[in-house]
């Protein structure tokens, strides 16, 4: 199992770098930041595809992404354009993770009447579809009902895509999973409180199974990524509770575990312990590419 870790665009500069490369240093596979306009917090929240850049030319390992980019207030054009900077940039490290977007201040910036829940499916399938099909091809020209690619030429296609992850926890999103992408993300929320992170993991694995098979692509082909810390899961109140974590979600087939970076002193002990255990490579500069033996 990989460890990776959602990292804070919330500070100064050197903060943030220093972040990195500690993560960087424990062997974190790779970081992500989330990308909002804002997070309902006080400024300075950067902007994600700036910081990353930024993140990218300060490391040399660890892996960054977006979690995630969505059509709220990106566009398939320059979304794609960045994501082929970026990947440039940080030589291959980069995925573009890509979610729905839900109302909020996100989408309420730039005006106008808020999306029905219908329609923002029909536009995540459009905004995924076209954002895949410019970086593989050289060359787009595509009228839609949400965006338009006129005549553009950015770069995409050989010698590779940008890996793309699809953030979903219903069969619609998790259908755009299984057919663009190279990693599916959930997180340790359910919508009913009495139901735990746990539990509704397993029952969107067995979903995104059965999705899978719809669509005729192995769920073995489909790594999967599960964010913890934000519903009932407390990954890093212990070693013990990392441990028992890795083993329920393993058993799951969860692929990557990704934790929020912790700025407590207790809690980053403990993942500088758990890296330690998790990630062998660590101290010889690897960034946990390799499989890791199971902490039980």
């Amino acid at each position: 199992m990989q460890l990776d870790a959602v990292m804070w665009p919330d500070a100064t500069w050197p903060v943030v770098r220093e972040e990195w490369r500690h993560a960087e240093r424990l062997g974190i596979h790779r970081g992500w930041f989330y990308d909002h306009l804002n997070l309902n917090g006080p400024a300075p929240w950067h902007e994600a595809w700036t910081a990353l850049a930024a993140v990218a030319a300060a490391t040399s390992r660890i892996g960054v992404g977006t979690q995630v980019t969505s059509p709220n207030f990106r566009h398939p054009v320059t979304t794609a354009k960045a994501a082929l900077s970026l990947d440039a940039l940080s030589e291959g490290r980069f995925v573009l993770g890509i979610g729905a977007g839900g109302p909020g201040r996100d989408s309420d910036a730039f005006g106008g009447a808020p999306l029905p829940r219908t329609e923002r499916t029909a536009r995540f399938r459009e905004y995924v579809a076209l954002t895949d099909r410019l970086l593989r091809s050289e060359h787009t020209d595509v009228t839609g009902t949400y965006f338009t690619a006129h005549d553009v030429a950015l770069g995409g296609g050989e010698p590779r895509r940008p890996p793309i992850a699809i953030a979903a926890t219903g069969p619609r999103g998790m259908a755009l999973a299984a057919e663009f992408g190279d990693l599916w993300i959930t997180q340790d929320i359910a919508k009913d409180p009495a139901v735990s992170g746990h539990t509704e993991i397993a029952r969107q694995l067995g979903v995104l199974a059965e999705v899978c098979a719809e669509h005729g692509r192995d769920p073995a082909t489909l790594p999967s990524l599960a964010v913890l810390g934000y519903g009932d899961e407390r990954p890093l109140a212990s070693i013990e509770s990392f441990r028992d974590c890795v083993g329920r979600y393993a058993e799951l087939g969860v692929t990557t575990l990704a934790v929020l970076w912790p700025r407590e002193h207790d809690q980053l002990a403990v993942l500088e312990e758990a890296a330690a255990l998790l990630v062998p490579d660590r101290v010889t500069g690897g960034c946990g590419d390799g499989a890791a033996t199971p902490v039980r």
